[in-house]
């Protein structure tokens, strides 16, 4: 369905309201592949004096400054064949290559063969530009002579650095690879405890990285457990626990570690069979309390539904600023009772519903801008982008086969029917619906952090999450509730970070795991 915004905006633009006569030539010889080309071919750009000077154009969608890209259908293209992308064949944002305004252009072309992850370049196989080619200028005159590009490179596949406590390990999925017909790996990085002592066996914290995070997010932890002062909260973690980095991408994007009718069983496949794989392959503690989950934004979300979904399997969850935990607040939209996800009317007037906004509040694209890049990139809900993984996790397949619209991709009108698919992984419907067993669990084991001046206005939902909790009274353990749900004032997306609250959490998982026996105490001096 979100093709039809570009056949339709096609259909409506005639050639003589074209600025310039601007089109793009792009080729590739069969010295990066003698094979024709399959997939999508995408020239993106970046316009000079946005901001975006040390950015390469292919790196887009730029959420703060959205930069025009334009794609078409490349299948069957030949090596040395010329594919022109121009103002009658192409998928376009925001507007036809002829209707572009005045100004210096970067340009560089992607042609993604592959289609597995959220991002071209983690796959291999995938031809691109150099960005350092393709500038363009549109004057007032317009561009008489084409933009030619040449796809002069190929990705290969990530051969990760090892390191004395670092490793990275490739796991096949059976289920997984029944489902889509083909191989699936699961990938992960392992940092191992510092100075760890033979024969001992330790807890896992597994970490699901956000949005576009891989397994490579290891090297980071790797790095900040190697600096951190010994005596620190961090620093006793890095010598008391292994750290995990997962990675979660698939086909349609971040597939949230959810099983669905579109990414199949991700998360059972996870219980089932890489983390009994990581308990054959390393020293660790085989049970639930001596697992604690950590992610922030969409890995934040998968944290919180693991723990819910599979309490025999993890113990605590430590969350920031995660995807939406109630879909009344689907970042801006209430799925069930509005009618648009685009717009809304307000004193007569339309309010175009907006999907960031920078730490000072400043309006940056709206769901409609963040929609269409997405159908560039991959039309029919196909990019793996942030709007079509959420429609790959929380909702049906279509008749085509790929992911089913929750709205009308021209209109923006919300289907009722797929709404009450989602409605199955809304975290705030399971509890209102489980009261009994989810209100103690989340008492206890999550943690939840986000920003009330979050960019994508995910911390609404957590507000009315943490109402919902917040209601339930239990009878409590001795030594009260562990869990809770904290809204930090002035925090943003990434700020949330810097709290003092989620630089506490290093102590936090320590204490959990001290608590259950897995970590010893701090050993106090004799001067205490």
């Amino acid at each position: 369905m979100k093709s039809l915004i570009a056949l339709i905006a096609c259909l409506t633009c005639l050639p003589a309201l074209s600025q310039n006569e601007l089109k793009f030539l792009v080729t590739f010889t069969e010295r990066v592949q003698e094979a024709p080309a399959r997939g999508r071919l995408t020239v993106y750009l970046i316009k000079e004096g946005d901001g975006l000077d040390r950015a390469d154009p292919a790196n887009a969608p730029f959420f703060s400054k959205p930069q025009p890209m334009f794609s078409i259908d490349a299948t069957g293209l030949k090596p040395g064949e010329v594919a022109e992308l121009n103002d009658e064949n192409c998928v376009f944002f925001p507007v036809l290559p002829g209707e572009l305004p005045e100004g210096r252009y970067r340009a560089q072309a992607v042609l993604d063969q592959m289609s597995e992850a959220s991002s071209w370049s983690y796959e291999a196989g995938n031809l691109f530009s150099s960005s350092r080619d393709g500038g363009f200028e549109i004057t007032e005159r317009g561009v008489v002579a084409p933009v030619h590009l040449t796809l002069d490179s190929k990705t290969t596949e990530t051969e990760h650095r090892e390191s004395e406590g670092l490793s990275f390990i490739k796991v096949k999925s059976e289920l997984l690879s029944e489902f889509r017909g083909r191989d699936v790996y699961f990938r992960a990085g392992v940092v191992e405890p510092i100075d760890m002592e033979p024969g001992k066996k330790y807890p896992v914290v597994y970490q699901v990285p956000g949005f576009g995070g891989t397994e490579s997010g290891a090297y980071r932890v790797y790095d900040r457990h190697q600096k951190a002062d010994p005596d620190s909260e961090l620093g006793r973690l890095a010598r008391s626990a292994y750290w995990v980095v997962l990675n979660p991408e698939g086909p349609n994007g971040h597939h949230l570690f959810a099983n669905s009718a579109n990414n199949g069983p991700v998360g059972a496949a996870l219980i089932e069979e890489l983390i009994p794989t990581i308990d054959t392959s390393f020293s660790t503690i085989q049970k639930s309390s001596a697992r604690l989950l950590r992610g922030h934004s969409s890995g934040g979300w998968s944290t919180l539904w693991l723990g819910i979904t599979y309490p025999d399997t993890f113990g605590g969850v430590w969350s920031t600023a995660p995807d939406p935990v109630d879909f009344s607040s689907f970042q801006a939209v209430d799925i069930y009772n509005d009618a648009n996800m685009y717009r809304y009317e307000d004193t007569g007037q339309v309010v175009w519903n907006t999907s960031y906004s920078d730490a000072e509040g400043n309006k940056g694209m709206t769901i409609l801008d963040e929609n269409r890049m997405e159908e560039v990139i991959g039309p029919g809900n196909t990019s793996g982008q942030q709007w079509d993984s959420w429609l790959a996790v929380f909702g049906p397949a279509s008749r085509t086969g790929a992911p089913a619209a929750l709205y009308d991709a021209m209109t923006g009108e919300i289907d009722s029917r797929v709404v009450e698919h989602f409605a199955r992984y809304d975290i705030s419907k399971k509890l209102a619906a489980d009261r009994t067993n989810l209100g103690p669990l989340m008492k206890e084991r999550v943690r939840l952090v986000v920003g009330d001046m979050d960019n994508y206005d995910l911390d609404e939902a957590v507000v009315k999450l943490k109402s919902q909790l917040d209601a339930l009274t239990f009878a409590e353990p001795s030594g009260g509730f562990a869990g809770y749900i904290e809204i930090v004032p002035g925090a943003d997306h990434g700020s949330v970070f810097r709290s003092p609250i989620v630089r506490d959490f290093p102590r936090q998982m320590l204490q959990m795991l001290e608590e259950n026996g897995h970590v010893g105490p701090v050993e106090q001096s004799g001067d205490e």
